[in-house]
């Protein structure tokens, strides 16, 4: 019972003393679920990703029934139920907070905006003291019952809402009311804000889709698509979800011609919009969707919470639209389902082909490798580039994640991981370099049953 030891440390008694090392034996499977966006709001921080559930962006943006941007985000993001929202204020340069000045003190909102608070200051019946009531459109959502600067200080600044920007030393006198003023929430936005949320996901790292705010403007979507190649190269494998303007809806061949354009497994084309809503918009919904569903179910004939088509399409709209690498709605009885599970890749080069236009199947292979990318970082660490070590990864690889995948109907039977003998072992034709290790491994993501043919013999 000698006891346990650190590295780097001498003991003075004789014993076997033990140090205990974790190390990493299995592959901790990726969490999907988590969608991101952009939008203009009149509340919260700016420029600045927040991560949270579908409360707190609804909390922390004032999204409910917002007239920016964020409310339609909050409207059809929550029909998705995404586990995880990642949530960006554009704001420009030109956003500031709104003040009131009540006396000589001066009051500022926490967030730079244009909401109509007002700040009234009434008389107590308790000796000295006052209380200051914060109020937006006759609601009261905050009060402060203090007797001394010091404590009107603390309280305020401790508040959701206000700021105290300048003090006295006397209390502030009773008044009606004092409206804030001279705010700007900032949300004439351009491209460069666009960008900077693209950034900011990126080095975030956790987002399985994301889409814009109902946005139609050509140059973000340009910038958008240049910015998701490069991401994606550089190992953050996230889908773009886009849409287009209510025209669509009339001319879904626009929508396909877009498709076609786009042809990438990473983008998803909304090519026409529900109740009213363009298909910029409601790609805000399809995201949640794509970031939140099971890797063994399917968005095909998925029931969506939408109660009309904007326009129904014939059958022979809805094959154009299949072909074209577009996502539609159809109108079943009196619900609305998503037609066909794709995504824009129909026109694939080499190393990709046409299954990986399945939206089920780019997000395997995309959850898959990121997976096994952290995995590989991981376990590498203090290993030696060894027979067996290169032996031990791959069965951990093809034992502890590829094989729960199969028997979670992910992925199909048979699959293997190995090290590549084209690089390693006596029959290698390449010799790689003394830090290098080569692997190889066969996958086949499972489809969903999307058509049934049967033949049926009337015998008499």
């Amino acid at each position: 019972m000698a006891g346990l030891y650190v590295e780097g440390e001498s003991k003075i008694l004789s014993g076997v003393y033990s140090l205990i090392k974790a190390t990493s034996n299995s592959i901790t499977m990726g969490s999907r679920g988590c969608v991101a966006y952009p939008f203009t709001a009149d509340w919260g921080p700016v420029n600045t990703l927040v991560s949270g559930n579908l409360a707190a962006l609804k909390d922390t943006f004032h999204a409910v029934d917002s007239q920016m941007s964020v409310g339609s985000v909050y409207n059809h993001a929550s029909k998705g139920k995404p586990r995880k929202v990642l949530g960006f204020r554009m704001a420009t340069d030109s956003a500031k907070p709104a003040e009131a000045t009540v006396g000589a003190w001066v009051f500022e909102t926490l967030y730079p905006t244009t909401r109509p608070f007002v700040i009234s200051v009434k008389e107590t019946v308790e000796d000295e003291a006052v209380k200051l009531v914060l109020t937006e459109n006759g609601v009261e959502l905050a009060n402060f019952l203090v007797s001394d600067a010091a404590s009107l200080i603390e309280m305020v600044n401790a508040s959701e809402y206000i700021r105290v920007k300048t003090s006295a030393e006397d209390l502030p006198s009773a008044n009606a009311g004092v409206a804030f003023a001279n705010g700007n929430n900032g949300s004439t936005v351009t491209v460069q804000n666009y960008s900077q949320f693209l950034d900011e996901i990126e080095a975030d790292g956790t987002a399985n889709a994301f889409s814009l705010d109902g946005v139609e403007d050509a140059s973000i979507n340009v910038t958008v698509l240049a910015w998701l190649a490069t991401a994606r190269q550089e190992g953050f494998y996230v889908t773009y979800v886009a849409g287009g303007p209510l025209t669509w809806d009339s001319a879904i061949d626009t929508a396909n011609a877009k498709s076609k354009e786009y042809n990438s497994r990473a983008v998803i084309n909304v090519g026409n919009g529900c109740e009213g809503y363009s298909s910029a918009e409601i790609a805000i919904f399809v995201a949640a969707r794509v970031a939140s569903v099971a890797l063994n179910g399917s968005l095909t004939d998925e029931t969506v919470p939408y109660t009309t088509v904007n326009k129904r399409l014939k059958k022979i709209d809805r094959e154009r639209a299949r072909q074209s690498g577009t996502l539609i709605f159809v109108a079943n009885g009196d619900t609305v389902e998503i037609d066909e599970g794709v995504n824009t890749l129909t026109s694939p080069v080499a190393p990709e082909v046409a299954e990986m236009g399945s939206i089920r199947v780019a997000s395997t292979i995309d959850y898959v490798v990121h997976d096994l990318e952290e995995f590989g970082n991981e376990y590498k660490k203090g290993k030696s580039n060894t027979d067996e070590f290169r032996e031990t990864y791959a069965a951990t690889v093809q034992q502890n994640y590829l094989q729960p995948l199969v028997d979670q109907e992910i992925l199909k039977a048979g699959v293997y991981y190995k090290p590549d003998p084209d690089y390693h072992g006596d029959n290698a034709i390449y010799k790689p370099k003394a830090n290098e290790a080569f692997f190889v491994g066969d996958i086949t993501p499972n489809e969903s049953p999307e058509r049934i043919y049967q033949k049926l013999n009337a015998v008499f």
